[in-house]
């Protein structure tokens, strides 16, 4: 926000400099960014009187004039002739610098001397509207004052930087509010007073306001019998100073309406308008614009725009529409000022790329109280600056109005909070001099609040508002204070540290993706509709619909991971992410959502790099599964178990269940095919969620060691024939439960079916060590164990030994 400094003492009685200024407002919390001038460079460049005009006697295109410049008559050659005896110019004399360091000495051009040059606008570095040539000026100034005087080019710009809760500061009134609070500056602002033709305004244009939750107020003013001309120079200069380009007087007066009051503003050419009625609505999908910059825009549902009878003539808040817009027959104007949704305005403007300093403030929300002042004043500028007339009334279509927020402070706990003792009387000045009625009732401050100050919803705004105005100068520099502990990491973050070291030392890479995903993520994971993890936590203003809810999964973005890996060229894809996932709670929908420790593995391509020695070796159900194992081992989880399950996103027989003691704790396998092509992904993935809290409950930091056996081990082999429908699980299972301790070490080296195995039934290979920590077993003795592990075996699964 750039704020004119001189602009800024039409409103606030200033009696500081700019730099002062500028330290105040930092001070309390407005930073200001930067503090320049707004010359430009001149120096030595006067206002003149032309005497005379006359054609040069040597060229045809050059003219000779003479011009009172104060301290003498200079005659100066000039190439143009845009001027006349009796108007005042810029004169730049002998030894001038103008913008770009250009300098003015004495000179002759054709044999006629020169003493100085008359300037244009350009010259001056301005972008004024004017006639091409000569700057006239259209003001009387004493001759000889310093041009920089004269069009106040000896103007400070203070920029502010902006926090998005203090868009009361962008406009000039608001800036002058701050100012006065903070320095003691008595303000001088007043409501707009000016003459009216007694003419029903009602019968005249009629407003419509259909969507109310996204217009709040519509606020319309009208002045006939307008002449378009460039502005007078005073008001080009200050929408200069704003950073703003001239157009014309109409337009002009709602830029700088907008800038001094913070109420964007629109001016529509009234005899354009069919049957004049104004209808606020929402757009119609496909429905066609062309708004100012002549361009067609195509707006949809979710856009509102200011119609009338025929259709759209302007997009609410960000541009207005080429078929109403303010040219040179105009004579009759329609000014609008109104109030709407911020996020529907930040949606229209974002999909359309049209972002305007009016955009940016409804955005940021502006006041509903201040569109009668903004458009009242606007009609004031353009009668005077048109020679206009202002048909008497105001047509204010407010279905919603906006009561003054009453909020109660406690003084001392406002003295308690900020730590200084500024007393009862001091916090009344300080609110007052916000702008801001006060009232004592029950021994509170019971503080009104106007809706420009939408930012102060609480008391403890309030206590900042008495912070920053008294000065956090003032405030005394302390230390902390407290009982002092040695920092270190909780159990469980220990446990994470070492389960993502363990990860990486496995050769995978730690992946981390964002907490917000499509709610279409679970139609491509195939989620039945009743699966618990389509129970989501909605956003309710989200960036994009790909950040509509909170995840309940880690599955969908690893996924999207290895696409954009495999778009890339990179197909060996080794990705794991510790995060959380995010369950709502039942009890309440204003309650916090439960986040649950997630560990998510995904595995693709090739393992392996390949050499003269080795190439690499395609992943496979089975890598992922000792990746797992070994990670819950590390972890010093013992009692677990993986077991077949189904799940819609992973291949039918080619996924398990893995549990620790019979809880539950995650699943693993190959993903679906059709998943995969949902994903627009070829080949095949392994993927697996754990729900690591389990992890952490279970897991053991410390280490357990076993002292090395004293005595032989005894080895046996075991082939046993089962059905298909009996899982190697159960059997080993069963060898453990039979043999107790005294069985060391159970391995399955070999799974068979073929030749001498009937149909639906397979030969599983076990390797067994038997040993005792206790003495030396016989060979009776591990005989007769292993025959009880065998007649176990044969009549708990029906199982046949194979010799």
């Amino acid at each position: 926000m750039l704020v004119s400094y001189q602009w800024l003492k039409d409103y606030v009685d200033l009696q500081m400099g700019p730099e002062e200024l500028a330290e105040k407002l930092t001070m309390s919390g407005i930073e200001v960014e930067a503090v320049s001038s707004f010359n430009p460079g001149i120096t030595n460049t006067v206002v003149g009187k032309v005497l005379s005009v006359e054609k040069h006697p040597e060229a045809d295109k050059l003219f000779v004039a003479q011009v009172d410049t104060g301290s003498e008559i200079s005659q100066v050659v000039a190439g143009i002739d845009n001027f006349q005896a009796g108007d005042l110019v810029p004169v730049a004399k002998p030894g001038a610098v103008l913008p770009g360091g250009f300098k003015i000495k004495k000179s002759k051009l054709r044999g006629v001397t020169s003493n100085g040059m008359l300037c244009s606008a350009e010259e001056l570095g301005l972008e004024l509207v004017h006639d091409h040539g000569i700057l006239v000026l259209d003001e009387e100034y004493p001759v000889g004052t310093d041009i920089v005087t004269a069009l106040a080019l000896d103007d400070w710009i203070l920029e502010l930087g902006l926090t998005p809760n203090r868009s009361d500061c962008l406009g000039l009134l608001g800036a002058a509010y701050e100012v006065s609070a903070i320095t003691g500056a008595a303000l001088k602002i007043d409501f707009p007073e000016f003459p009216t033709v007694k003419e029903d305004i009602d019968n005249l244009v009629e407003v419509k306001i259909i969507d109310e939750d996204l217009c709040s107020r519509y606020s319309a003013r009208i002045v006939k019998n307008v002449t378009v001309r460039p502005s007078p120079l005073w008001l080009q200069r200050r929408l200069l100073a704003a950073g703003i380009r001239p157009i014309n007087n109409i337009v002009d007066v709602t830029n700088y309406v907008m800038w001094e009051c913070n109420q964007p503003l629109h001016g529509f050419d009234y005899d354009r308008i069919k049957d004049k009625k104004i209808i606020v609505r929402k757009a119609e999908a496909g429905e066609l614009l062309l708004t100012l910059d002549e361009q067609e825009r195509k707006l949809d549902e979710s856009m509102l725009v200011i119609t009338d009878p025929s259709g759209p003539v302007a997009l609410a808040g960000v541009m207005g529409g080429f078929s109403t817009e303010i040219t040179e027959q105009t004579r009759t104007v329609l000014i609008e000022a109104a109030c709407f949704e911020p996020t529907t305005i930040r949606r229209t403007s974002r999909n359309l790329g049209l972002r305007s300093e009016s955009s940016l403030r409804f955005e940021r929300g502006t006041d509903p109280e201040g569109t009668i002042r903004a458009a009242s004043r606007a009609a004031q500028l353009m009668a005077q600056l048109s020679s206009g007339q202002v048909v008497e009334g105001v047509v204010d279509e407010y279905p919603r109005p906006v009561s003054n927020l009453v909020v109660p402070l406690r003084r001392d706990r406002a003295r308690e909070i900020i730590g200084l003792d500024i007393s009862d009387q001091e916090i009344k000045e300080i609110m007052e001099g916000l702008q801001f009625e006060t009232e004592e009732s029950g021994g509170l401050l019971h503080v009104t609040v106007p809706p420009r100050r939408s930012d102060i919803t609480r008391e403890i705004d309030l206590v900042e508002e008495i912070a920053r105005i008294y000065g956090y100068e003032h405030i005394e520099t302390t230390l902390p204070r407290g009982v002092i502990t040695q920092g270190r990491k909780t159990r469980e973050q220990h446990l994470e540290d070492l389960a993502k070291k363990l990860l990486v030392s496995f050769g995978l890479y730690e992946a981390i993706t964002y907490s917000f995903i499509p709610f279409r993520q679970y139609d491509d994971l195939m989620l039945e509709k009743e699966d618990p993890l389509r129970n989501v936590v909605k956003v309710y203003n989200p960036l994009s619909e790909e950040q509509g809810v909170m995840r309940t999964t880690l599955l969908g973005n690893l996924l999207h991971s290895v696409k954009y890996n495999v778009n890339r060229n990179i197909h060996n894809i080794r990705l794991f992410e510790l995060g959380s996932i995010f369950i709502p709670r039942e009890s309440s929908s204003d309650t916090l959502p439960w986040e649950r420790e997630t560990l998510a593995v995904v595995l693709s391509g090739k393992w392996g790099i390949e050499n003269w020695s080795q190439k690499p070796k395609q992943v496979d159900f089975y890598d992922l599964k000792g990746i797992l194992e070994l990670f819950i081992q590390k972890m010093g989880i013992e009692n677990y178990s993986f077991s077949p399950v189904n799940h819609p996103a992973f291949h039918p027989g080619r996924a398990a269940e893995i549990s620790i003691e019979g809880e539950k704790l995650g699943i693993m396998g190959e993903i679906h095919g059709e998943v995969m092509s949902r994903f627009d992904l070829e080949g095949k993935v392994y993927a697996a969620e754990i729900d690591f809290s389990r992890i952490l409950k279970y897991a053991q930091l410390h280490t357990n060691f076993k002292t090395l056996p004293k005595y032989p081990a005894a080895l046996r082999d075991l082939a046993v024939v089962v059905k298909d429908s009996i899982s190697s699980d159960r059997i080993r299972q069963e060898i453990l439960d039979t043999a107790g301790e005294l069985v060391e070490e159970l391995t399955l080296f070999d799974v068979y079916q073929g030749e001498q195995i009937p149909s639906g039934y397979r030969s599983l290979a076990y390797s067994i060590v038997y040993r005792s920590r206790e003495k030396t077993l016989t060979d009776k003795e591990v005989n007769d164990l292993h025959q009880r592990v065998i007649d176990t075996l044969v009549k708990k699964f029906e199982a046949r030994i194979r010799e």
